[in-house]
């Protein structure tokens, strides 16, 4: 009979940084075991492990894991995924470990935007599970995502560390596609200077799910999250919400202090995406489903110099901290701290939207036409609320 728990040592595991041990890992993960232990070392993965129900991994915190191999990584490739993607697993937990994507690999390179069989570049992927958590992990060298999820209900993330050796494009820290529901994340942070190189939160109910990062995940409502203590030196976009017509509802953001380069949140509807969602004449009023969203306590600053000898997508361009260009109802920012010298730095700006009040430190705006905008320089509070939100039929 199967023990409960087991090492992977015991089914051939090296963790000598010289070896393959991709093959010796998932025996373990596949021997029935409920727990399954990776002590200390290095390990070399040539394919994507996978993890079924009812599955618990624990890594040493030293337990260092590489995506390598010799063979072009293509479409559905990861480092770590659950194991059934399209019907669903169940009770997943990932503890421990340094979970490395290794982007500077040629085989780990991002290949064309639309190649059908393109590899997505994420590490850690979670599509299609009910009850995951992920706790004390470190992530590092995405090529694009760090951890990508999708179709998850009732999730547990906790003390997630992101880091890169190199820069590139689309490395979102968390990466939420459609249909997730009911969970919690707290203690999240990027410790490399300018990480996470894009979105360090993106909730994107919405995409281009066409786009090689975007592959198998849906267009769906992300609702019922509360994030806790989110931190970063110097990222691109803290948060982005991306909504069109699919909602995004019902989030808590607690405790977020960051530098950054781009915004603090994003919720311009991916107009200016190399692969835009929807004509803006088919959308008189705007697009946009977003609502009952809290943040409070937003300590921020821009991040006015470019990090030195990095990627382009690095530059820093922080002309405004909060960018609305979606519908939004009971949409509040409460203890908003933005220490910036600059003048040309605004902390919000709000367009392309109709019939929505904006109150700032009870100052109220209106914003009646699209063509109407909104420019404040600063602010403790404030909340957005439309008239009428796109929602999808």
């Amino acid at each position: 009979m199967m023990s409960e728990i087991i090492s992977v040592i015991d089914f051939g595991a090296h963790g000598d940084g010289f070896h393959d041990d991709y093959h010796a890992i998932q025996a373990a993960l596949h021997s029935g075991a409920r727990e399954v232990h990776i002590p200390i070392g290095t390990y070399n993965i040539s394919n994507t492990l996978t993890v079924p129900s009812n599955v618990k991994v624990v890594a040493d915190r030293c337990a260092h894991l590489l995506l390598r191999g010799d063979k072009r990584k293509q479409r559905g490739d990861f480092l770590l995924s659950n194991d059934n993607t399209v019907d669903g697993n169940e009770n997943i937990e990932i503890v421990g470990g340094i979970w490395n994507g290794c982007c500077m690999d040629i085989e780990n390179d991002k290949p064309d935007l639309f190649d059908r069989n393109g590899y997505s570049g994420a590490v850690l992927n979670f599509c299609g599970v009910k009850g995951l958590k992920i706790v004390d992990v470190s992530v590092k060298n995405s090529t694009t995502f760090f951890i990508r999820i999708s179709r998850v209900q009732d999730f547990y993330i906790k003390n997630v560390d992101f880091s890169s050796d190199e820069f590139a494009y689309n490395q979102d820290g968390i990466h939420f596609g459609g249909n997730v529901k009911r969970g919690v994340v707290r203690n999240i942070r990027a410790l490399t200077c300018g990480q996470t190189n894009d979105d360090m939160i993106a909730l994107n109910a919405d995409d281009c799910i066409e786009r090689v990062e975007n592959f198998d995940l849906s267009r769906e409502a992300i609702e019922d999250i509360t994030f806790e203590n989110i931190y970063a030196e110097s990222c691109y976009t803290v948060v982005r919400v991306l909504s069109v017509t699919a909602p995004i509802r019902n989030i808590v953001f607690k405790n977020v202090y960051a530098g950054y380069r781009n915004y603090v949140i994003n919720a311009d509807g991916a107009r200016y995406c190399r692969t835009p969602l929807f004509h803006e004449k088919d959308y008189p009023v705007g697009v946009g489903c977003i609502s009952n969203i809290l943040m409070e306590n937003v300590v921020v600053h821009p991040i006015l110099e470019n990090v030195p000898n990095k990627n382009v997508a690095a530059l820093s361009n922080p002309t405004y901290a909060i960018r609305i260009e979606s519908l939004c109802e009971n949409f509040a920012i409460k203890n908003f701290r933005f220490t910036n010298s600059n003048a040309e730095v605004y902390a919000l700006l709000a367009t392309n939207i109709t019939n929505t009040d904006i109150v700032a430190d009870e100052h109220k705006y209106c914003l009646k036409k699209k063509e109407d905008k909104i420019l404040l320089k600063d602010f403790s509070y404030v909340t957005i609320n439309s008239a009428h939100l796109n929602l999808k039929d």
